[in-house]
């Protein structure tokens, strides 16, 4: 990938940033606020608080470690390869002048550490590749006084869409675990899957390395972690007795954020732990131990600089600053931590698969509305798109994906053809398993997607449907033997209605989540 350089032009720009960086001569507000300010809070401003730092830095060279930090951060364009993306629901706040923003990180786990010294750690064996065990999407509220930081489960059962690899081969469409669209189609195949299956528009994104992580807590001089109950794993090589534990180092930090088989052994307990650890660090930069100490702040963001890879834009020290800059005004119970809601899969219940509430979530973060906020009315149609006759909505809004679960060869090609004749956007075609038969046409729709899919099964005469929670917001059209030509449906739309008060309402599925005041060893 390539790296980003700071030209001629560029480093006259950092001087200027860094000589007006805000704060010169005394400690960030953040040095003196109280706890109950949050943890999350102080996780967003972290980025910002470090950039902001460089001013400590900069009374024997600023210039020079400007430079250096600016010249670490890898920059990778990946547009080219997210296909058709989502419209963006939200509006611009009058107050700002600002929109919201969608930011996708991920935690990358090469094997490659970048000292070199080893082939493992935090306590695990060496594996081939790459692979991401953790992705949170950071939602900033256009009005900057709210934050979502959603963690998205890597054991969740999705549709992953056809991808282009780092290297150019292309990943058919499929039905798998989240986070193998990481290890197959890299940083663009997750997040075409996130805007695929959720709807939401990726502004930016940043992939941090592990060994990099490891290097920042080392650079800290260790966190704190809590730990509820004696730790003892042998796979992880991580023992530690319950209770708090000062100044651990980056190797146990990190098996501590990785380990797998403790308390119930699932992602989503292992989600809460790099929670609480993410704020720890935060809470250490922060700290006077950090700002204070020119040489821990330099090594710090020497440390994260080079483990991070954005995209182009994200790539600069003074966009980060500025991005922290507009945050400085939210207030500690604006900001959220949620878990993708999730159940277990049917079908494998070592898997999850998302809610119901998924859908609310991702709703609340399209149109950049506070959580609670009533949904807005759906059209009035059948939810059995099999046997619907009125459809409400046109191939024209309608997206869909083309797999050939056992025609003849070229078959979701020539549909994919066919559809898009008729208004409908393919978004990718390939081979896949049928889901109920290798005959004719199945269609599979997410939780909230039965009017859409209604138009597509209408589209090929004697298709059936079925729902699948792992689509999210997606739809697959599987063509098997004897698939027929899809025909055009366009005399049967209707518009819709809007629906009337039965006078009882549909009660807003349950989102789950800790906020910015409580307590870090929760």
């Amino acid at each position: 990938m390539p790296r980003s350089q700071p030209s001629r032009t560029e480093g006259t720009s950092a001087d200027a940033a860094a000589r007006d960086l805000p704060g010169t001569g005394r400690l960030p507000r953040g040095r003196h606020a109280s706890h109950q300010h949050g943890v999350a809070y102080r996780l967003l401003r972290a980025a910002g608080v470090g950039v902001l730092g460089l001013s400590v830095v900069a009374a024997g060279g600023g210039a020079y470690a400007w430079y250096r930090l600016q010249g670490n951060i890898n920059a990778e364009s990946i547009t080219d390869r997210l296909g058709i993306r989502p419209d963006t629901e939200a509006t611009v706040d009058p107050t700002t002048g600002q929109s919201a923003l969608n930011v996708l990180v991920m935690g990358s786990d090469t094997r490659e550490l970048a000292d070199g010294t080893g082939d493992e750690y935090g306590g695990l064996e060496a594996a081939e590749g790459a692979r991401s065990d953790t992705t949170v999407l950071v939602h900033l509220a256009a009005d900057r006084r709210s934050a979502t930081l959603v963690s998205i489960p890597r054991d969740s059962m999705v549709q992953i869409p056809d991808c282009t690899a780092d290297d150019g081969t292309v990943v058919a469409a499929h039905r798998g675990q989240f986070n193998s669209a990481f290890s197959e189609g890299g940083t663009a195949c997750t997040v075409k899957t996130v805007e695929s299956v959720t709807d939401v528009l990726i502004d930016h994104y940043a992939v941090v390395d592990f060994s990099g992580f490891r290097s920042m807590i080392d650079a800290l001089g260790g966190v704190t972690i809590c730990t509820p109950e004696d730790i003892e794993d042998r796979k992880a090589n991580l023992y530690l007795p319950a209770g708090t534990h000062e100044d651990v180092d980056g190797e146990t930090a990190l098996a501590y954020a990785r380990v797998r088989y403790i308390g119930d052994g699932s992602d989503i307990s292992r989600i809460g732990r790099q929670q609480a650890l993410m704020s720890s660090m935060v809470q250490k930069v922060l700290s006077s131990d950090v700002l204070l100490r020119p040489d821990r702040l330099f090594s710090f963001l020497d440390a994260a600089t080079k483990s991070v890879t954005t995209d182009p834009e994200l790539a600069s020290l003074n966009q980060m600053r500025q991005l922290a800059q507009s945050l400085q005004k939210m207030p500690a119970d604006g900001v959220r931590f949620v878990t993708v809601p999730n159940e277990p899969d049917p079908r494998n219940d070592a898997r999850v698969v998302w809610t119901a509430a998924a859908d609310e979530l991702w709703r609340q973060i399209r149109t950049d509305t506070t959580p609670g906020a009533t949904p807005s009315p759906s059209p009035t149609a059948s939810t059995d798109p099999s046997t619907s006759s009125a459809l409400t909505i046109p191939p024209q809004r309608i997206s869909v994906q083309v797999l050939n679960v056992g025609g003849e060869t070229g078959a979701a090609g020539r549909a994919a053809q066919a559809l898009g004749a008729l208004g409908f956007t393919v978004t990718g075609t390939g081979d896949g398993e049928a889901t109920a038969s290798t005959e004719g046409v199945h269609v599979r729709y997410g939780p909230d997607r039965a009017d859409s899919a209604a138009t597509v099964t209408a589209s090929f005469p004697g298709a059936t449907s079925a729902v699948d929670p792992a689509l999210g917001r997606g739809i697959v059209v599987e063509v098997g033997t004897g698939a027929p030509a899809p025909v055009d449906v366009s005399a049967r739309l209707v518009t819709p209605s809007t629906p009337t008060s039965t006078g009882g309402a549909t009660p807003e599925p349950t989102i789950t989540a800790r906020v910015a005041t409580d307590d870090i060893c929760a």
